[in-house]
C-alpha cells in the first residue's frame, strides 16, 4: 500500500456491514379484508330487499287506490262518454241536414226515404265507426281507434318537439 496523501481513498463499507436486503415477496397492506366484504355485501342487500319490499307495497297501494278511484268515477265517465257520443251524433245530424237540404225527397237517417237500418220500434242502435266518422277528419278516427288508455302523464313530453308529427302519430 502507498502512503501517498493524494491517492484516492477506496469506500468502505460502514462499521457494522450494510443493512440486510429484503429479497422476500411482499404483499400490499389489505384494505378490504374478507370478513368486511362479506359485511358490506350483506349490508347492501338488505338494504336492497328492504327498499324492494317497501316500494312493491307502495306501488300495489296505489294500484289499489287508483283502481278504487276509477270505479268510483265509472258512473260519471261513462255517462260524459254517452253525452259526448250523443252530441256527435246530433252534430252528424244537423251536418247531414245541411248537406242534403238541396236534394229533393231526402230525409235525414235514410236513404232517399227508404230506412238504412231495420229497428224496432224505439229501440237504440249506435251507427257504425265509419258512418259516425263520416264527417270527421281522418285524424280524429285515427285518434279514436288506436286510443288507448294509460295510466301515466299522457300530456306533451319535452321531447315532442323533435319527433317528427309524421312519425309520432304511430308512436303514441
Amino acid at each position: 500500500m502507498t502512503s501517498n496523501p493524494d491517492a484516492p481513498k477506496q469506500e468502505m463499507p460502514p462499521p457494522g456491514g450494510y443493512r440486510k436486503f429484503n429479497f422476500a415477496r411482499t404483499f400490499p397492506k389489505v384494505v378490504w379484508r374478507p370478513g368486511v366484504m362479506c359485511g358490506v355485501i350483506f349490508g347492501c342487500t338488505a338494504y336492497g330487499a328492504f327498499q324492494t319490499f317497501s316500494t312493491k307495497k307502495h306501488l300495489m297501494t296505489e294500484k289499489f287506490e287508483d283502481t278504487d278511484i276509477h270505479n268510483a268515477m265509472e258512473p260519471f265517465l261513462t255517462a260524459e262518454r254517452d253525452r259526448q257520443w250523443l252530441k256527435m251524433l246530433k252534430k252528424n245530424r244537423d251536418l247531414e241536414n245541411e248537406v242534403m237540404k238541396d236534394v229533393p225527397g231526402w230525409v235525414t237517417g235514410t236513404w232517399y226515404g227508404e230506412p238504412v237500418y231495420y229497428t224496432l220500434g224505439d229501440k237504440w242502435w249506435d251507427p257504425d265507426q265509419r258512418e259516425f266518422f263520416v264527417h270527421a277528419t281522418k285524424k280524429a278516427n285515427r285518434d279514436d281507434h288506436l286510443w288507448r288508455q294509460h295510466s301515466e302523464y299522457s300530456a306533451p313530453k319535452f321531447y315532442d318537439k323533435w319527433i317528427p308529427e309524421v312519425i309520432g302519430q304511430f308512436i303514441w
